[in-house]
């Protein structure tokens, strides 16, 4: 499930673009942020997410599974609720990993199943 050492070893040693979050801890830290900035629409903004009507909407997407992490993202999140980054990088998976129903329990024990799409 995870990569041992280097957190970017599976990329050759370099920085990805985006990467991919088990649900786990994916709803763990989106959970967080939406605590700590009050809806997902405003932890949309402090991402860095533009939109006027739905900045949160990424967020979503990414929450659900439906998209990887941006990277630069990812470290805005990691600072702003005070985990490090790497201790978020060890919970990497391939996109064949994600699935609805690994995803669906991630949501349910956090209480972020409001989120999922139906």
């Amino acid at each position: 499930m995870t990569g041992y050492g280097n957190p970017y070893s599976w990329y050759g040693g370099r920085t990805p673009k985006s990467i991919w979050i088990a649900p786990e801890m994916r709803a763990r830290i989106i959970k967080e942020g939406i605590e700590r900035a009050g809806s997902l629409n405003a932890l949309g903004r402090q991402l860095g997410y533009r939109s006027r009507k739905h900045p949160g909407w990424s967020v979503q997407q990414i929450l659900i599974g439906e998209q990887a992490f941006p990277m630069e993202r990812l470290e805005r999140l990691a600072e702003y609720i005070e985990i490090p980054l790497e201790e978020i990088l060890r919970f990497q998976v391939t996109p064949e990993y994600i699935n609805p129903v690994n995803t669906r329990l991630a949501l349910k024990e956090y209480g972020l199943l409001c989120y999922l799409i139906r």
